[in-house]
């Protein structure tokens, strides 16, 4: 009997340990990325400087946009910089922190010459350049109606020009409305397809730092708007 006493206090004070260590705010934590412009130059800072607030060093690491999510969960990295709510459905498991970052606008880039309406997307004969997760989003949106074909890029920040250099005549790009008031339609129109808020994302282990977190960024995010 003694030792099946000393077998289950062992294991209570293993599991006891892994829990502890669980709950032990990390000295530094790793994030990916999509490269985009905003993401880069304006998120990236926002999210340094709140877990920097928090004695947490930060690390970013860019990924094709269908990886990242994959890569949380299997616990490659921490978590994202910021990811579309609407693309996060199938990873109901991993963090939403809020509040939100952005709103993210979703658009059909097109030739200037050329019809840019919604029945592009139902129609088989065109085709489109999209990042893996774009297309994932307008699947989510669209259903049944979405009958193009797509061309699947992994570097987001580049469809714009794909555009402008002509090499595609549609594309799936994603702007917030600042950007979306300074684009120059010479180069290429658009449609708004839909809007979507977009999250800082986190691995389900740091869940005890997530109402630290949200409140670091609500911190960072109000200085930035005041300056």
């Amino acid at each position: 009997m003694l030792w099946i006493f000393a077998a289950i206090l062992m294991h209570c004070c293993v599991s006891f340990s892994a829990v502890a260590q669980e709950l032990i705010k990390p000295k530094k934590m790793t994030f990916s990325y999509v490269n985009h412009p905003v993401i880069v130059d304006e998120l990236i800072p926002i999210v340094r400087q709140a877990y920097a607030s928090l004695g947490i060093d930060t690390q970013f690491v860019e990924q094709p946009s269908d990886r990242n999510l994959r890569a949380i969960k299997k616990g490659l990295v921490d978590g994202d910089v910021v990811f579309s709510r609407l693309l996060v459905k199938k990873y109901p498991e991993l963090l939403l922190i809020e509040p939100p970052l952005v709103r993210s606008i979703f658009l059909l880039l097109c030739q200037p010459q050329l019809p840019c309406s919604q029945s592009v997307l139902s129609d088989p004969k065109k085709l489109i350049a999209s990042t893996g997760a774009s297309q994932n989003g307008l699947i989510e949106t669209f259903g049944k109606q979405l009958k193009v074909n797509f061309y699947l890029i992994n570097n987001l920040a580049v469809i714009p020009q794909l555009i402008t250099e002509k090499r595609f005549d549609y594309g799936i790009y994603v702007m917030n409305a600042r950007q979306l008031e300074q684009v120059n339609q010479d180069d290429f129109h658009y449609l708004e397809l839909f809007r979507t808020d977009s999250f800082h994302i986190l691995h389900p282990k740091y869940a005890f730092l997530k109402a630290d977190v949200e409140r670091a960024l609500r911190e960072v995010m109000a200085k930035s708007e005041s300056e």
